[in-house]
């Protein structure tokens, strides 16, 4: 007679098999996510300005146009080391004023287009992870006093930018700094004299040079103070382009020993070019380096 050991077994694995399908097995399965992980929106850096913080520089024929060697540009780079993927909302213009700044209606805008500012708070509320915003403006507010053939300065000009600016800065500088959350470190810059060119134009040209750095000295005075009242960090490219030194010369090729804030000026910028560009005050990529490091120092130090 067979043994009943293995048919013992067999029902013992049979009854097994039979509690396993009637527990797990037999079980409704979980309900599958149909959703998945919302996407991290990508860290940003928000510029405002004018034609500086766009890039502009000319072409050969003389004619400015936006580039991708500016200041923004280098300081992106930099940034995106420890914020990978960080995209650039770039909402300067060629042109701007702190008027158009706060209040829109700039040339270089599209028409209706919302002023930098009220963009600019709306990127910082839509986006979380929000890495620097930086601004450069009030040159064209007070620059555009100063004829950059002769160096005269319309008083009456340079008084209205100068109050307008007092008007609308401040409160620029307020709402950004509002705006951004405690981490996220806000740059106003404060740039050359591009006006140190006329030092070229013999003796009535250095003249007017001289004369120049009363007035940017005085535009540069405001900005900082009125950054610095609102809680925004200064990035001062005026050291590095050794603005104010008229005492220590350098040999410029053509022109001789010149004050070392001349030699920068037309060294750094466009702005002492022979023609088809002639004069014009935007920077060159070694001047625009030299702005991002101003940027960049302050974040070193943040």
């Amino acid at each position: 007679m067979p043994s009943p050991r293995p048919l013992l077994a067999l029902l013992l694995c049979v009854a097994a098999w039979a509690t396993f399908l009637g527990s797990d097995a037999l079980a409704p399965a979980p309900a599958q996510s149909t959703g998945g992980a919302v996407p991290s929106k990508p860290p940003v850096y928000i510029s405002l300005g004018d034609s500086l913080a766009a890039g502009w520089m000319p072409d050969a024929s003389g004619h400015d146009r936006a580039t991708n060697q500016g200041y923004v540009d280098i300081v992106a780079r930099a940034l995106r080391r420890r914020n990978p993927g960080l995209q650039i909302q770039r909402m300067s213009c060629g042109g701007a004023t702190t008027g158009t700044l706060l209040n829109g209606g700039a040339g270089c805008q599209p028409r209706g287009e919302r002023s930098q500012v009220d963009r600019a708070i709306e990127t910082l509320q839509a986006n979380p992870d929000v890495a620097l915003v930086t601004v450069n403006i009030g040159d064209n507010d007070i620059e555009m006093c100063v004829n950059d053939n002769t160096g005269a300065i319309d008083q009456k000009c340079l008084a209205h930018g100068q109050a307008t600016l007092e008007q609308t800065l401040p409160t620029i500088a307020a709402r950004l700094r509002a705006a951004a959350p405690p981490s996220t470190p806000v740059v106003g810059l404060v740039d050359y004299d591009q006006f140190l060119s006329l030092w070229l134009n013999g003796a009535r040209g250095r003249a007017a040079a001289k004369r120049s750095l009363a007035v940017i000295g005085s535009l540069n005075d405001r900005l900082r103070q009125i950054y610095s009242d609102a809680g925004v960090q200064v990035a001062d490219a005026t050291r590095r382009f050794a603005t104010e030194d008229m005492a220590h010369r350098r040999r410029l090729p053509g022109h001789g020993l010149v004050p070392l804030a001349v030699y920068n000026v037309c060294t750094l910028t466009w702005a002492c070019s022979p023609p088809p560009i002639g004069h014009d005050d935007h920077a060159r990529p070694s001047g625009y380096h030299q702005l991002a490091e101003a940027v960049l120092d302050v974040l070193h130090a943040w």
